[in-house]
């Protein structure tokens, strides 16, 4: 009988970023054009990718686990009837079921469609969770390590969140907010960030600013964190308040490269968490060895933990959340990975 705090299978969904993604898994496909491999995998079937071996914590435990593809790319996630793309990751999960799965991760375009895995979980027989937790945690814990790297007091800087009314952009905001002297907020939706700064209002005496325009928001802060799926870079590394540090947890990437480098800021992509010990996938996911992204590292976290809850769904996830992950994910020895840094 399972009991609580004994480590379970995991299973986590994945979709392929980009249609070279989809050639490079389908050699069949390399040669076909464009708008016949869209249309080809719109009506493809999940698959199992890889079986995912030796996730191990500090603590001796070990889990093991798999990666189920929804073969969709993310304007089809954005674009096709929202029941139908649900279907097809609630299929993914019930693959991941079968295996033996006991928490299912979501990963990228699949924690935000529709409910943000609310439906989802509502739909399969595990418990089930987005990472947008410890994809938060990475960005906070980074600023907060650069911040005491750097020798500089949060408490007498500002803080400029872009995309601060998204689940991950709030979150931060939330976490950080009570720490710094002032918090500049920016998002598309002024009404989001109405509400944001109220609820702020309620839990802390920091001055909260909301500044629509993103260019005058990062010239005003020492620390930056940007959170927004902005198809395009929305500011340049030479706007940056000298000194600044930039947490980016974009995808794409918000902050474009400078012509001319500029060796006194910072600015590191966030999102990857480092695994203690040596993990084994059969399938390549574009990251040193031993790191993954936050999202999975979430999902293993709560599997080590043998936590078999719905973590963090929805658009509502309480900020102690946060705090909770990355106490689980420290004491089975995860930490921010800050390797993988652009120094502008």
């Amino acid at each position: 009988m399972m009991t609580a705090g004994t480590p379970v299978p995991f299973g986590f969904v994945v979709h392929p970023p980009s249609l070279r993604y989809v050639r490079k898994a389908i050699p069949a496909m390399r040669f076909v054009p464009d708008g016949i491999v869209v249309s080809l995998i719109k009506f493809q079937k999940p698959y199992l990718i890889s079986r995912v071996r030796k996730v191990s914590s500090v603590l001796g435990h070990e889990v093991q686990g798999f990666f189920v593809v929804c073969p969709l790319l993310p304007k089809q996630m954005l674009e096709l009837e929202i029941e139908s793309v649900l279907e097809r990751i609630v299929g993914a999960g019930r693959i991941a079921e079968r295996l033996g799965a006991r928490i299912l991760g979501l990963g990228a375009y699949t924690s935000i469609v529709g409910d943000k895995g609310r439906t989802v979980a509502s739909r399969l027989s595990i418990a089930v969770t987005s990472g947008s937790a410890m994809t938060a945690w990475s960005a906070v814990e980074a600023i907060r390590h650069l911040a005491a790297r750097r020798d500089v007091d949060p408490g007498g800087s500002t803080l400029a969140v872009i995309g601060a009314s998204g689940s991950i952009g709030s979150l931060c905001t939330k976490v950080l907010a009570p720490s710094v002297r002032k918090v500049v907020i920016t998002a598309r939706h002024k009404d989001r960030l109405e509400r944001l700064r109220g609820e702020l209002a309620q839990s802390c005496s920091t001055e909260v600013c909301i500044e629509m325009d993103v260019h005058k928001a990062v010239a005003a802060a020492s620390f930056v964190i940007t959170t927004t799926s902005a198809p395009d870079a929305l500011f340049a590394v030479d706007e940056l308040r000298p000194g600044s540090v930039v947490a980016d947890v974009s995808v794409p990437k918000n902050i474009s490269k400078a012509e001319n480098q500029r060796n006194d800021v910072k600015v590191v992509d966030v999102g990857r968490v480092r695994l203690p010990g040596r993990p084994e996938f059969s399938v390549d996911i574009g990251l040193s060895r031993g790191v993954v992204y936050a999202c999975m590292a979430e999902t293993m976290a709560l599997a080590l933990e043998g936590r078999l809850e719905n973590f963090s769904l929805g658009d509502n996830i309480s900020p102690d959340k946060v705090e909770e992950i990355g106490r689980i994910g420290r004491k089975h020895g995860f930490d921010v990975w800050l390797g993988e840094s652009r120094d502008e």
